[in-house]
């Protein structure tokens, strides 16, 4: 089976080292895709594409860009699934799940919890979302951070026109938050994967910093999950038509839960360090079985 990873790392990068790693045991190649580097095209009327040498057709193809995917990565996707080459995660999850506010949206209309939440496209929508949440502290984010990056946490008027400006340079808008104190919350990130929980972790801010991504030197410990909040993991990925995600969840100190986040490429060295779990291996193992199933559908 020719599995193609759509990413612009290589294999030094974490989740593209350990999935080469898990497809290799498990009797599979690895094609990475560099979208930047991909042709695709339309000639006499059908769909035709090529990647670096390859040689045999993809089986598969696993989006791995994140959240910064562009219209030009969107568009080589969709002619993958006009060649009907399977998409884990799908076109429909990955436009929702690229785009923070568009997650909320469709996460909300599952009557699933997120937090107060506006959506600005200028500097007067955030001066009167500052005042519908109640007043500073807020948290500003880019549409389209990832790990924490394009994340903000605002205190007051200074500077505010100067982080408009970073924030909706791009005409991509942003979202503004209300702000949840980390003392005595808990973050969980939770992988989910088919319609199983793979593993979670408790992420706990390093010093200083009010954001728990692991990337940002914050601490990661394993954490086993009550029945509602793997209910809840699950919920938001088939809300968001994933198939694999990773879900960010936090648990304010008086109990409430908020997802915050449905990541569609999730990273996952800090989870399988905090848990033992090989996630890589539990990835490709879906990938196979999704695979089997597309072939005998087709067959029948």
């Amino acid at each position: 089976m020719n599995i193609g990873i759509m990413t612009v790392n290589d294999y030094s990068f974490h989740p593209t080292m350990r999935l080469a790693q898990a497809a290799e045991q498990q009797g599979c190649k690895i094609c990475l895709i560099n979208p930047y580097k991909m042709l695709s095209g339309i000639g006499k009327g059908k769909f035709q594409y090529t990647v670096n040498d390859l040689v045999s057709p993809l089986d598969v193809v696993l989006p791995r860009q994140g959240s910064p995917m562009g219209e030009y990565g969107m568009a080589l996707l969709r002619q993958l699934m006009h060649l009907n080459i399977p998409l884990i995660n799908g076109v429909e999850g990955i436009t929702i799940a690229r785009n923070q506010y568009i997650t909320l949206q469709t996460l909300a209309a599952a009557d699933l919890p997120v937090p107060d939440t506006f959506f600005i496209t200028a500097e007067e929508g955030f001066h009167r979302a500052v005042t519908l949440l109640g007043g500073y502290p807020v948290i500003a984010k880019k549409m389209d951070g990832m790990g924490g990056e394009g994340v903000f946490k605002i205190t007051g008027n200074d500077d505010i026109s100067k982080l408009c400006h970073t924030l909706l340079k791009e005409k991509k808008g942003a979202v503004v938050q209300r702000f949840i104190p980390p003392e005595n919350r808990r973050d969980l990130r939770i992988l989910v994967v088919g319609n199983e929980v793979i593993g979670a972790m408790a992420l706990s801010p390093g010093k200083g910093e009010f954001r728990s991504n692991f990337h940002l030197n914050g601490k990661a410990q394993c954490v086993d999950l009550s029945a509602e909040w793997k209910t809840m993991a699950i919920k938001a990925t088939r809300a968001c038509h994933l198939e694999i995600s990773g879900v960010d969840l936090i648990i304010t100190a008086e109990g409430r839960p908020y997802i915050m986040e449905v990541n569609y490429s999730p990273g996952f060295r800090g989870l399988e360090e905090a848990t033992h779990i090989d996630i890589a291996g539990k990835i490709i193992e879906h990938v196979c079985h999704r695979i089997n199933r597309h072939k005998r559908t087709n067959n029948e």
